[in-house]
């Protein structure tokens, strides 16, 4: 049967287009072009061409790194534009960014602008003036300050200058200098309401700080006057207190200029973190922080308030007269069997104290040295294995 038309036709496509690929492979092949898109940079690159992109990129004045941008720069900004053309046009294109609230493209813009050595004070006024509302708006008030005022200092009569010096001066707390900066404003418009407003509230704001810092300086000063009571209340009694610079020093002069050097914070137990420190009574006697220490079991108890004038057997008999703690497996911690002890630090001795005796009187002992703003002491039981062991390891003195 004779072919059909439409298959002749189909037949001829085919052959064509065999005929064109052979022709296409025949001919020599051409390098590729060394800044031609591929596969693998296509996407990257569209974004990088001002016809495909949908914003210019942070550093679109890197001419080396986006040539087509400086291109349309070159025919948007002419190059025989005055300074003061140039910085007006960068002027104009940060407000178009302002505008789309696209604020760090506006910086940019109006930082080009200050760049192109403009002469007249007025337009570099208005460029920092800009550049500091955009800044403003990303949140870096101190940069904005900077700039209103030195667009201040460059046009002293820049009403916006003022009215954005007055609301940097408000985000920075510093709300003396915000109602200055609403005066000069105001000089220059008395009737505008809304700085008024903003002077008024900067005022009730700048008194209310003033108080605070009233009550936050007559506190500092009676906590500083509790201080030195307690100070010396603590040399009186001869307490020495181990202090880092001179903490195996045993000169009066050296111990002295430690007392001198001595910090509130010097006084507050640091382990466990209570924040329990001495502090002064009504009486005026000293009531401590006290550690026991149990070397046997590597058990501590920690007591926040021991006075001065209590004798250890007060502890004793109310931390073990009714029941054993749960780790005395051998009952053999009561108050009739606790012997104590306490170092001196700089000869690394242990001396056993009398469970008779009373804190004040251990703590004026001249081997004695407070660390840590907390007394501590060793407690072992008598007449055991360990206590024996211990003291021999430990030189212990009687």
């Amino acid at each position: 049967m004779a072919a059909s038309k439409e298959e002749k036709i189909r037949e001829l496509v085919e052959k064509l287009d065999k005929e064109l690929e052979e022709w296409v492979e025949s001919r020599p092949k051409r390098k590729p072009d060394k800044d031609a898109w591929t596969e693998e940079n296509w996407e990257e690159e569209m974004q990088k061409h001002p016809a495909f992109c949908s914003e210019p990129p942070e550093d679109v004045h890197d001419a080396e790194k986006y040539p087509a941008w400086a291109a349309l720069q070159a025919i948007k900004y002419d190059q025989d534009d005055t300074p003061e053309e140039k910085a007006l046009q960068y002027k104009e294109e940060g407000n178009h960014y302002f505008k789309l609230r696209l604020y760090k493209k506006a910086t940019i813009a109006y930082t080009v602008g200050l760049q192109q050595k403009c002469e007249k004070p007025e337009i570099n006024a208005v460029l920092l003036t800009n550049r500091a509302a955009a800044h403003f708006h990303l949140g870096n008030n101190r940069t904005a300050f900077a700039d209103v005022t030195k667009a201040k200092e460059l046009k002293p009569d820049h009403a916006k200058a003022l009215h954005r010096g007055a609301l940097c001066c408000m985000e920075l707390k510093r709300f003396a200098e915000a109602v200055t900066w609403c005066d000069d404003f105001l000089r220059l418009n008395p009737e505008d309401k809304t700085v008024q407003q903003l002077r008024a509230k900067a005022d009730k704001l700048k008194r209310a700080q003033e108080r605070d810092r009233r009550k936050s300086q007559a506190q500092e000063k009676k906590q500083r006057a509790q201080h030195n009571r307690l100070l010396q209340a603590i040399k009186s009694r001869g307490i020495q207190l181990q202090v880092p610079d001179s903490a195996d020093s045993s000169d009066e002069d050296e111990m002295s200029a430690s007392m001198g050097r001595l910090q509130l914070a010097s006084l507050e137990a640091s382990f466990p973190n209570t924040g329990a420190k001495v502090y002064l009574d009504e009486t005026e006697c000293l009531v401590w922080p006290v550690m026991f220490m149990y070397p046997e079991y590597m058990e501590t108890d920690f007591i926040q308030e021991f006075h001065e004038d209590s004798r250890f057997s007060d502890h004793l008999a109310a931390m073990f007269g009714s029941e054993r703690p749960p780790w005395d497996t051998e009952g053999k911690y009561t108050p009739g069997n606790i012997q104590v002890y306490f170092e001196e630090t700089s000869k690394s001795k242990l001396h056993k104290i009398s469970p008779e005796t009373t804190l004040r009187n251990v703590l004026s002992d001249s081997r004695y040295r407070v660390q840590a703003g907390t007394p501590s002491f060793i407690l072992l039981p008598q007449d055991c294995r360990f206590t024996e062991e211990y003291l021999r390891k430990a030189d212990a003195v009687s």
